[in-house]
Parts: structure tokens; C-alpha cells; sequence
């Protein structure tokens, strides 16, 4: 069991009260800059939190993605370095498995561009946080926002039986829920599912994604910098 004891969770408090100083977080870089498409269903399950984990499924078993979900899946896709090229084809992949080809290129050719700064204002967008995305306003039959907060604890206890977790992790993981620790719950979440703790508390996805890739391929990159406000 990897539930969290009463110092871990100092630790991590602790943690999450120096991350909320943090101003500037970057999209994660690895040795070779981009992640392999093929893979994706692979990353979901063994290194996405699970606000990515969630969204993926769903667009896998959908396939399609609604606006919202577009935007915090698209841009953390592109922060963990996915290419444009291979998100034009990945999205068109999936998304033509319930559309036409023409209509995928109508809605979303677009979207995918104006992304990765390609078109428009040609911004650079980075993924979003924890903050922005625990904040969203997430309605009935979406996907988007953090599980930990929008899901009713059943639910949440369901999905989390499904992907393997004891009861006793299940509780631990509810109750940091249910008390509104939602960045907790994911640096729980990440403790069962790597047999160790994260560094800090968990306070990006991109973060989240990067310090679970590199531990399983013994590669150490810091996502964010330690300015203060």
C-alpha cells in the first residue's frame, strides 16, 4: 500500500505552499523532443494524471473531443512533444473514425494550427495548470477539469478500483478528494501508481507526465522554475 502517512503529507503541504509562488512553468524538453504517436494509449495509462488519463479514454472510446477538452488535452499533448505533424494526423485518425475526412479538416484543421501558433496572433500556448484547470466550470457530459473535484466520490471510487487500486488507497485518495485536496490527491494518485512519491507535490500535468517518463527511462528534466511571484 502506498497510502500517504502523516509526513508525507507535511512534506507535500509543505510542497504545494512553495509551487503556489511558482510564476512561470515551461513545457517540459526531453533529450529527443518529441513522444512517439503510436503510443499514446501506452502514456495514458502509465504516465498521464488523471485529469489527461480521463480525457483520452473518452476520446478514444468517442471519438471526438469537445472544445474545452481540445484545449487542455491539445495543449498538453504539445507541451509532453507531440509534433504538429503528428497531432494533425493522430486527431484525424481518431476523429474520422466518426466524421468524414472534409469535415475533421472544416472543424478542426484550424484549430490545430492556430495551437501550435501557426496561424492567427502565432502565440506560443503553453499547457495549462493545475490552478486553471481545477478552476473550470466543467457541465453534465464533460470531460475537461480535474477529476478529484468534479467527480462525485462514487465515481471516483470506481474509476480508481478499475485501474487497480486497493481499498485503502482508494480511501486515501477519496478523502484528500472529499476535503478539497485535489493536488494531493494526484500526488496520491502518483505514489500508488510508481511505488514512490513524487518530488513535489503535484501541481502541473505536464509536471506529472515529465517526472513519471523520466523516472521510468532514468532521465531527470525540472519542468518548472523556481522564480517567485
Amino acid at each position: 500500500m502506498y497510502a500517504l502517512d502523516d509526513d508525507r503529507i507535511r512534506e507535500l503541504l509543505l510542497g504545494l505552499e512553495k509551487n503556489n509562488k511558482i510564476s512561470h512553468c515551461i513545457p517540459g524538453e526531453y533529450s529527443h523532443n518529441s513522444i512517439d504517436p503510436s503510443l499514446m494509449d501506452v502514456y495514458a495509462k502509465n504516465h498521464f494524471p488523471l485529469c489527461m488519463r480521463n480525457i483520452h479514454e473518452n476520446f478514444r472510446a468517442t471519438h471526438t473531443l469537445k472544445y474545452d477538452c481540445r484545449l487542455q488535452y491539445g495543449f498538453f499533448c504539445k507541451g509532453i512533444g507531440l509534433s504538429y505533424e503528428d497531432c494533425v494526423k493522430y486527431w484525424r485518425d481518431e476523429f474520422t473514425k466518426a466524421m468524414e475526412h472534409r469535415e475533421f479538416q472544416k472543424k478542426y484543421g484550424y484549430t490545430i494550427k492556430h495551437n501550435y501558433g501557426k496561424v492567427g496572433g502565432k502565440i506560443n500556448y503553453i499547457p495549462f495548470n493545475c490552478t486553471k484547470i481545477i478552476s473550470a466550470n466543467v457541465g453534465i457530459g464533460q470531460q475537461h477539469g480535474c477529476p478529484f473535484k468534479v467527480w462525485d466520490n462514487g465515481y471516483l471510487k470506481q474509476k480508481l478500483t478499475e485501474y487497480g487500486f486497493g481499498p485503502q488507497v482508494v480511501t486515501e485518495i477519496v478523502n484528500h478528494a472529499k476535503e478539497g485536496n485535489y493536488q494531493m490527491a494526484c500526488s496520491a494518485y502518483f505514489e500508488y501508481m510508481h511505488g514512490r512519491p513524487s518530488k513535489e507535490v503535484i501541481n502541473h500535468p505536464n509536471q506529472y507526465f515529465e517526472e513519471s517518463f523520466n523516472y521510468e527511462h532514468e532521465y531527470q528534466s525540472p519542468y518548472c522554475s523556481d522564480e517567485d511571484e
